[in-house]
């Protein structure tokens, strides 16, 4: 064999070392993505579900499947975790607003689809959870504050929009709407006492979402409204 044919072999199997080496480091790139993806989606569940207090590594670490040792590797400390989370809900809720007000047919039908979106959002969500992220993490607490802004932000837009549909009365404050409504589904959340009347928290919260509709609405709103309604009360 030639000395030529010598080193073509020899940077042959090197670019094969190589190119395997870097398959290798995807492959660990890829199974740590995947492992952290799922410690987030995984803790994600259980903090709005108990709060950050009741939470600890070792339930995040059972729940994944995994050892300590991988979660702290993947995760310094709880704080950096929880931040993590906060984040990726943030991600999903923008996301989900994004889809929700680019496929609806009309404004209305947007405000019906965040509702039940943030409906749903309450009930699994416990008031421990933003209790504690308020008292334990308020840097992070800002964080979910700027974020419930841009909610607010994005519901105002679909008022005014509704306006300029002739579906809200002109004179109504998008702004204003949107942040009244916000808290009101906030307050009932997070001190609720109607079950001492014989309510139920997802009534109350339906019958706040149709009286803010309704109240800024036309009287072509108030009969979108209608119509909506019978829709889903038909796909129940």
């Amino acid at each position: 064999m030639t000395a030529t044919k010598n080193q073509e072999n020899f940077w042959s199997f090197k670019s094969f070392l190589y190119f395997c080496g870097h398959k290798q480091i995807i492959s660990l790139l890829r199974i740590n993505m995947d492992t952290r993806e799922r410690i987030v989606t995984e803790c994600t569940q259980m903090l709005m579900s108990v709060g950050p207090t009741s939470m600890t590594m070792d339930d995040v670490a059972r729940a994944c499947g995994i050892s300590k040792r991988t979660l702290y590797e993947t995760f310094p400390d709880k704080r950096t975790l929880i931040g993590e989370c906060i984040r990726h809900e943030h991600e999903l809720k923008n996301d989900a607003m994004k889809e929700i007000f680019s496929t609806s047919s009309n404004c209305f039908e947007a405000m019906f689809r965040v509702y039940q979106r943030a409906r749903k959002m309450y009930q699994s969500t416990s008031v421990a959870f933003i209790n504690d992220i308020k008292r334990l993490y308020p840097d992070i607490f800002e964080r979910h504050v700027e974020n419930e802004k841009n909610v607010i932000n994005g519901i105002a837009s679909v008022l005014r929009q509704a306006q300029d549909e002739g579906l809200v009365i002109k004179r109504i404050n998008p702004e204003i709407a949107a942040y009244l409504f916000s808290q009101s589904m906030r307050v009932l959340h997070e001190d609720f006492n109607g079950d001492k009347y014989g309510f139920k928290q997802e009534d109350m919260f339906d019958h706040v979402f149709v009286s803010f509709l309704r109240g800024v609405a036309t009287i072509k709103g108030i009969e979108m409204i209608e119509y909506l309604e019978n829709q889903q009360q038909q796909n129940q």
